[in-house]
């Protein structure tokens, strides 16, 4: 079997949409609190004063597909974190937000707004 024999077998639904995807962000993008949305913002804006952007997008780019790994790590080293901070409040909702897949194109979305 060909690889263009196999791409039409896939069903529509099931084939990248980019339109859809842009959709999904948006909803993503309503669902989060505003500190969710300010904890984003203030990463973004250190990296941008920084002048990390450049990296920071292919950085971000490229540990996408680890997204709910990176989720699960953190909730591991929570007690960690706990010891050496008293009230981690922040990296609580990163957690919080790394936690939702497709969360990584929210800080891309606003670092590409601050290159």
């Amino acid at each position: 079997m060909r690889l263009f024999d196999a791409c039409a077998r896939t069903p529509r639904h099931l084939r990248y949409n980019p339109n859809m995807a842009e959709a999904t962000i948006d909803q993503l993008e309503a669902g989060l609190s505003e500190d969710e949305r300010a904890l984003l913002d203030q990463l973004a804006d250190g990296i941008a004063q920084r002048r990390l952007t450049t990296a920071a997008i292919f950085f971000v780019e490229s540990v996408k597909p680890l997204e709910q790994a990176t989720s699960q790590l953190m909730l591991f080293f929570r007690p960690i974190v706990t010891a050496i901070w008293s009230d981690p409040v922040r990296w609580d909702l990163a957690q919080a937000i790394l936690e939702r897949r497709g969360s990584l194109e929210l800080l891309l979305r606003r670092l590409e707004a601050r290159a």
